[in-house]
C-alpha cells in the first residue's frame, strides 16, 4: 500500500509538472499577463519570472520521467523535493496576493481561472504531494511490484491529478442564478425570500 500511495503521489507531481509547463508554452501570454494583473512583480521582473516558472516545470517533468523510467531514486527523490518547493512557492506567492487583495487569473492553466482559495489549497496539496513522493523515493521502501500495481498508481495518478487541475475552476463557476418565465405575460415577483411567478398588472 505504501508503494503505491508513493508511486501515485509521484505521478500526480510529475503530471501536473507537464499540464502546467505545456499549458504555459501553448498559451504564453497567460502567466505574464496574470502576473501583471497581480501587480507584485516588477513591470521588467514580470516576463523573466513567466519564463523561469514554464522552464522549471518542464525540465522538472522531464527529468522526473526520465528518473521515474531509469529507476533511479536518488535522482527521483531530487526532482520531487524541487517540485515541492516550486508548488510551495506557488501556494505562497497566490496566498500573498490574496491576502493583499489583489485579484486577477491565477495564470496557470489554458482558461481564465480567477485567483482563490483553491488555487493557494491545489498548489500546497502538490507541495504536500511532491513532498511524500521525495521521502519515498529517497527512504528504503520497495516501487510497485508487477504491472497491476503500476497500472493502479497511474489510473490513480492520473484521476487525482484530474481533480484537482479543474477543482479551481469548478469551485470558481458562480451558480446559475436566472430563471426563465415559465409562460409568455408573467414576470418574477420575490415575496419572503422566494421567488413567485405572478402576471404583470393590468394596464
Amino acid at each position: 500500500m505504501t508503494s503505491l500511495i508513493a508511486a501515485t503521489a509521484a505521478g500526480v507531481v510529475l503530471l501536473a509538472l507537464l499540464a502546467g509547463g505545456a499549458a504555459h508554452l501553448s498559451r504564453p501570454a497567460a502567466l505574464p499577463d496574470a502576473l501583471t494583473a497581480h501587480g507584485l512583480l516588477p513591470r521588467r521582473a514580470v516576463a523573466p519570472a513567466a519564463r523561469a516558472a514554464t522552464a522549471a516545470e518542464g525540465l522538472l517533468a522531464v527529468a522526473g520521467v526520465a528518473a521515474l523510467l531509469a529507476g533511479h531514486r536518488a535522482a527521483l527523490a531530487a526532482v520531487l523535493g524541487a517540485a515541492a518547493l516550486t508548488f510551495a512557492c506557488y501556494a505562497l506567492y497566490t496566498g500573498y496576493a490574496l491576502a493583499t487583495g489583489r485579484g486577477g487569473p491565477c495564470g496557470c492553466s489554458r482558461t481564465e481561472v480567477p485567483l482563490s482559495s483553491w488555487v493557494v489549497g491545489r498548489a500546497w496539496a502538490f507541495a504536500g504531494l511532491a513532498a511524500v513522493g521525495a521521502a519515498s523515493a529517497a527512504g528504503a521502501g520497495d516501487p510497485p511490484e508487477g504491472p497491476a500495481e503500476w497500472t493502479t498508481a497511474a489510473l490513480a495518478a492520473l484521476t487525482l491529478t484530474a481533480l484537482l487541475w479543474v477543482l479551481p475552476a469548478a469551485m470558481g463557476q458562480p451558480l446559475a442564478t436566472a430563471r426563465t418565465p415559465a409562460r409568455t405575460g408573467t414576470v418574477p415577483a420575490a415575496e419572503g425570500g422566494r421567488s413567485a411567478w405572478t402576471s404583470p398588472p393590468a394596464p
